[in-house]
């Protein structure tokens, strides 16, 4: 079955002292989510545990160009949206509580 809409993967970025700036590697998943359009994710971005979990990520794919909201209250229609580009693991750190919202370009 083909893809479409949007997925999402919460998990933690590795220790930050050891973080390369080019690419994240995704350490300890969290959880993940493909939520419909204009749909605000259940779950959340958890805080961090330690310093060897580093700081949370969202990483984003979706299978056409969509507008992106990542917040405690994320709106992708009027609030502060990024593009994230199809067919890409498109990453983003996200803080504790934060949530993902997405509608179509």
């Amino acid at each position: 079955m083909a893809f479409s809409g949007l997925h999402v993967v919460c998990a933690y970025a590795g220790a930050s002292f050891m973080r390369d700036r080019e690419q994240t590697v995704l350490g300890k998943v969290q959880w993940s989510e493909s939520p419909a359009t204009g749909v605000t994710t259940t779950n959340h971005a958890p805080p961090p545990l330690d310093e060897t979990t580093g700081q949370p990520v969202f990483r984003i794919r979706t299978s056409s160009d969509a507008w992106v909201s990542v917040g405690p209250e994320p709106n992708a229609t009027s609030g502060t949206r990024f593009l994230v580009p199809a067919n890409i693991d498109f990453d983003i750190y996200v803080e504790a509580g934060d949530k993902l919202q997405w509608i179509s370009t």
